[in-house]
Formats: C-alpha cells, structure tokens, sequence
C-alpha cells in the first residue's frame, strides 16, 4: 500500500511540475498568435483588443533602457479557475506569476475586451492586463539582463517597483496608498506601491541609470 501511496504521490507532483513548465498541456480552449506572443486563454479571444493590448506592452517594455529579448512570450489567462488554482497553488489573491527560465507568464481573472484582470483581494484586486503584461515581462527583462538569478539577487521592492515604473503605474494611487497607511494596514499592494516610489526617486538622483540602480541595491 505504501509502495502505491508513494509512486501517487510521485506521478501528482510530477505532472504539476509538467504542467507548470508546459501549461499548454492543461488544454486552453483559445489560442492567438501575435508575431512570436503566443497567447492561450481559458475563453474567447478578441483579436483586435489582444493585438491593442499586446502593442501597448510592447511600447511600454520599449521604453526600458534594458528592453531587448528574453521576456515572456507565452501568456496564459485563466478565468481564475481550475488552471489558475493549478499553475498558481494559493494564489488566489496574486494577480500574475512569471516563472523563471522558462519565462511564461500566467494570469488570474482575465477580461481581454475591457483590458483588465483580477483578484479575490479586498484591496489593489483589478488592474489593466496591458500593463500587467508589461510588469511580468520586464520581470523576464530583469532576469535577462542581469542574471537569471536576478530573483533571489535583487530586493523585492527594487524589482517590483521597477517593474511597475515600466508598466506606467501599480493599483494603489497615492491617495489609496496614503489611506492605507493611515489606517495602519499592510496590503501587499503597498510593496509594489512604495517600491516604486523608491525606484523613481534612486532613477532621479543617479541620472536614470538603471544599471546603477541595480548595481547599488545588489550590494550585500
């Protein structure tokens, strides 16, 4: 019986590990191919509003001074269902993950004709899809650039608040995000938020040199 349980519990964790690393494995009902963006969705595409979406992401990761291949361009939306809860295991409040080496980008409930995605988080849980795109593909930028360790290397206000800078703003304004600190709450939000504040204000002071803002925050 044990012998049994075990090989189980093996097969499980290998297929989830499959299942992660190829997602298109969990059968997508849609898919759309925009140049080399493969784009697989849980419901109906809308070309033209995919095609808007994707264009003001790339114009936005062009803007980066440390734009160039290497990010995500395999994109799964879910409807934060089934897959999502698969791909994303207690995640249930993460708008998107991007995974490392692998470099595909999965998110949770994906509106592609009104641009936005979700979350079950009582704050900071709607955003723009087209700027959340940005925001995980310069993760992949990051890592692309300086390291695929980049990850582990770099603080997560330093990488978050970057790749918001680059995605042209986060959830929070800075009203919400003043509210917030007044009441005293901590929402995840708020890293992302402040780590941005950072960033802008490092970018100010050294010139906008990105590899100095990423040079100093990595020193031990």
């Amino acid at each position: 019986m044990r012998k049994w349980l075990s090989m189980a519990v093996t097969f499980v964790c290998v297929a989830w590990v499959f299942c992660t690393v190829v997602p298109e494995a969990l059968a997508f009902p849609h898919h759309l191919q925009v140049g080399d963006t493969q784009l697989y969705s849980d419901t109906p595409i809308p070309e033209r509003a995919a095609r808007n979406i994707l264009a003001r992401s790339d114009r936005l990761l062009r803007a980066s001074p440390i734009a160039g291949p290497g990010y995500g361009r395999r994109i799964f939306l879910t409807d934060g269902g089934w897959r999502w809860r698969l791909l994303a295991p207690g995640s249930q409040t993460t708008i998107a993950i991007s995974r490392p080496f692998i470099e595909t980008i999965v998110f949770n409930r994906s509106d592609i004709a009104n641009d936005s995605v979700m979350t079950r988080a009582n704050t900071a849980g709607r955003r723009s899809l087209s700027g959340v795109i940005a925001h995980e593909r310069t993760h992949g930028l990051i890592r692309a650039y300086f390291g695929p360790l980049a990850d582990w290397r770099y603080p997560i206000w330093l990488r978050e608040g970057y790749c918001d800078l680059v995605a042209g703003g986060g959830t929070l304004s800075d009203a919400e995000a003043a509210a917030l600190k007044a009441r005293g709450e901590t929402a995840p939000a708020l890293v992302y938020y402040d780590g941005r504040k950072r960033v802008e204000a490092v970018l100010k002071r050294n010139g906008g040199s990105v590899d100095r803002l990423f040079a100093e925050a990595g020193k031990p």
